[in-house]
């Protein structure tokens, strides 16, 4: 074996051995649940759960194109009393330690209120404490 090829074998050994087959499968149960949890402490508007959520560098791009850093986040208010939000199609890919989660936000504002469809894209990375968002947008469908 050619040493370059040597190296190569021993690297994609190395790498196999970090990063489990089941750690994907961990990683993607592990960002829908921070998914649902992010959803319902934004409708609730707990601070302390978005907090941990959200990294420190947390930028979102909102429908209307407006930027909101995590210190608009967690100064907004929650969604109207009656409101409900359901996410759909979910897809998590997982690149070492980021991970892109996208999907369909369906947000019902409540009674004498039209439904919407917001497609979303959050983006993670893994951190000491865990996923943490460092990047969300969302657009209406």
């Amino acid at each position: 074996m050619k040493p370059t090829l040597h190296l190569i074998a021993i690297a994609s050994l190395a790498l196999s051995a970090a990063f489990p087959a089941h750690a994907a499968a961990d990683d993607e149960a592990t960002l829908k649940t921070i998914e649902q949890t992010w959803i319902t402490a934004a409708s609730t508007a707990n601070r302390a759960t978005l907090d941990t959520l959200l990294d420190d560098t947390f930028v979102t791009t909102t429908p209307s194109g407006a930027r909101r850093s995590k210190s608009d986040v967690l100064l907004a208010p929650p969604t109207p009393p009656g409101s409900t939000q359901t996410l759909m199609n979910i897809e998590v890919h997982v690149t070492g330690d980021t991970a892109v989660v996208t999907g369909t936000n369906h947000f019902n504002p409540g009674a004498h209120a039209q439904p919407s469809d917001y497609a979303f894209t959050d983006v993670f990375v893994r951190r000491e404490s865990g996923w943490r968002a460092v990047s969300a947008q969302l657009t209406r469908r």
